[in-house]
């Protein structure tokens, strides 16, 4: 009688673990195609103002920041920028994006699976998923996956408001090649 319902003890708990391991697998599911809408009719907004940055079209992902923040933006030279934006002038904005809870980013980006829109004058100039790995507090790391696109933004305005931030971001260019 043992002989038997030790079988039956070893078939039930491997039938058990092949349905764990098969939901566990299931939990984390593909983000799917990610599609998202880059704007530059932002005039008078700050990077804190993201819901008029970027717009979340479709995918399992939200705006989150791994180090810093969701959306970031730099002048030509680099330096964090968080004014108000000014019509005419360009900005370097970065957006991270982070899956939801129960998704995952795919290893590679391909063009069947992000789907960027751009306003007008947006340029995007890098999209990459990227790896951040934070210690836990048994010792080991965390490794969390985002998405992070970087684009040049030229913020709308009129053809005089064009000139002025051209002239603005040149001066600029020219005092970040400095020699000296």
């Amino acid at each position: 009688m043992k002989k038997y319902s030790k079988k039956l003890l070893c078939i039930v708990l491997s039938l058990l673990f092949a349905a764990l391991s098969v939901s566990l697998c299931a939990a984390s599911a593909d983000v799917g195609v990610v599609s998202v809408k880059l704007n530059s009719d932002i005039a008078g907004k700050t990077s804190a103002d993201v819901d008029s940055l970027i717009e979340l079209k479709s995918g399992s992902v939200v705006l989150h920041a791994i180090h810093g923040e969701p959306v970031s933006a730099s002048d030509y030279a680099g330096t964090p920028y968080y004014d108000a934006f000014v019509a005419g002038r360009t900005y370097y904005i970065s957006y991270c994006l982070c899956p939801a809870d129960g998704y995952e980013l795919p290893d590679e980006l391909t063009d069947e699976n992000l789907m960027i829109e751009c306003g007008k004058n947006v340029t995007v100039y890098s999209k990459a998923i990227t790896e951040s790995h934070t210690r836990n507090e048994n010792g080991g790391f965390d490794v969390e996956k985002a998405l992070r696109i970087q684009a040049s933004v030229l913020v709308d305005g009129n053809v005089f408001q064009r000139i002025i931030g051209w002239i603005n971001d040149l001066i600029l260019k020219i005092r970040a090649w400095s020699l000296y």
